[in-house]
């Protein structure tokens, strides 16, 4: 018989997209060839409660609890004058504690997904491993140093960088092991040389080259974004790219800034103002929207972790135009597979340069391929998390 592992998602997994769902979604395949993983994960849907779970065979049961999006800002509102992070206190269910509870007598290791979801499974006696992914309060510390940092909205987020910063580090003491995507996620929440620093495991996203066909075909005057646009983040990187390099680049011709993914429908009226921005939403491929476009632009200013979007860049083929911090995380070099530019100079210049060197833009695009292949296979990534579980859970 199989160990069995629980998994805590704050959200449904299905549909597998967003890089937060993948990223669980990947970790539990690689799991599932060695145990029976059962999910318990947090719905703020009716439709998600009764959606069809594809026949994929990576969880052995699954459990869902209804908890709308009322009775999270509740929660919020409640914990403003307390210590607890408002990450933690949106996904605070007691009917989804009962469930853990319940099921984690009869499970050999806990793992929940997301420093928000740890504040079930931290005082389990369970082994125990949180999978934290990204550490929150470098994000938000960066988004305090931007123009983001005004008013109401600015105030709650110098309020949580300081709450998730000291909770994040108390929490990990309390796990077997922590898995970050990046190591300068582990280095900015860490000290080196202590016991939790050494417990805190890097492993970085992988790449589906399978499902993304590569192709060098740039026919058009587009760049592309490709994110969730409901994460703080990516509409701030492409409402950046289009407010202060777009301007800059279309005085050279007639370009486009095609932005795929979901996103809410003020913010699409928002980035629509600018001149030469097409919002597609949510799209059923995103390989025909990004397919001829001459590069694939990453302008994340307030990321923290690794960036899916460049992955899925390189192994399409397109030319990858990055922020620093977006390159955080990557071992590719600049300028043999990535560029590399911070101002909306540089990006208009990167632009230009792969547009008029056909030469130039393949070779990168080659050597990007190379990149993701060697070095972001999803197994290849996860090896040390899985040799990890493994170790724990035979101890």
């Amino acid at each position: 018989m199989k160990d069995k592992i629980l998994v805590l998602t704050p959200r449904f997994p299905y549909p597998v997209i967003g890089g937060d769902r993948l990223r669980i979604f990947e970790l539990c395949k690689e799991l599932a060839k060695n145990y029976s993983l059962t999910l318990v994960s947090l719905c703020e849907t009716k439709d998600e409660m009764t959606l069809d779970i594809p026949d994929d065979g990576v969880f052995s049961n699954v459990h869902r609890v209804f908890f709308p999006k009322y009775r999270s800002y509740l929660n919020c509102v409640f914990a403003l004058p307390s210590k607890t992070p408002l990450q933690v206190a949106y996904y605070k269910s007691h009917e989804f504690s009962k469930v853990v509870n319940r099921l984690s007598k009869d499970h050999d290791l806990v793992l929940p997904h997301l420093i928000r979801m740890a504040d079930y499974a931290k005082d389990l006696p369970n082994k125990k491993v949180l999978e934290m992914t990204d550490a929150i309060s470098m994000n938000y510390s960066r988004v305090c140093e931007t123009k983001n940092n005004a008013g109401i909205k600015g105030l709650i987020y110098k309020l949580e960088k300081e709450r998730l910063n000291r909770y994040e580090k108390q929490t990990a003491e309390k796990f077997d092991c922590n898995v970050l995507v990046s190591k300068f996620d582990k280095d900015f929440l860490f000290k080196p040389k202590t016991d939790v620093y050494e417990k805190t495991l890097v492993c970085s996203n992988g790449v589906d080259i399978s499902k993304l066909t590569y192709e060098f075909s740039p026919n058009k005057k587009e760049i592309v974004f490709i994110g969730n646009m409901f994460s703080a983040q990516n509409f701030d990187a492409a409402m950046w790219f289009a407010k202060e390099c777009l301007p800059l680049l279309r005085k050279n011709g007639d370009y486009k800034f095609k932005v795929i993914g979901r996103i809410k429908p003020d913010d699409e009226i928002k980035l629509n103002r600018h001149q030469g921005v097409v919002v597609t939403g949510a799209v059923d491929c995103i390989i025909s929207h990004a397919r001829g476009s001459i590069a694939g632009i990453c302008s994340v200013r307030l990321a923290a972790g690794v960036q899916n979007k460049i992955l899925e860049y390189m192994a399409l083929g397109l030319p990858t135009i990055t922020t620093s911090t977006g390159l955080e995380g990557l071992d590719s070099i600049p300028d043999k597979d990535i560029i590399v530019a911070d101002s909306p100079h540089d990006f208009v210049q990167a632009i230009l340069r792969l547009e008029n060197d056909v030469d130039y833009a393949e070779n990168l695009s080659v050597n990007a391929l190379h990149y993701v292949k060697e070095y972001h296979s999803w197994s290849g990534k996860l090896a040390p998390f899985t040799a990890k579980i493994n170790q724990i859970i035979s101890n």
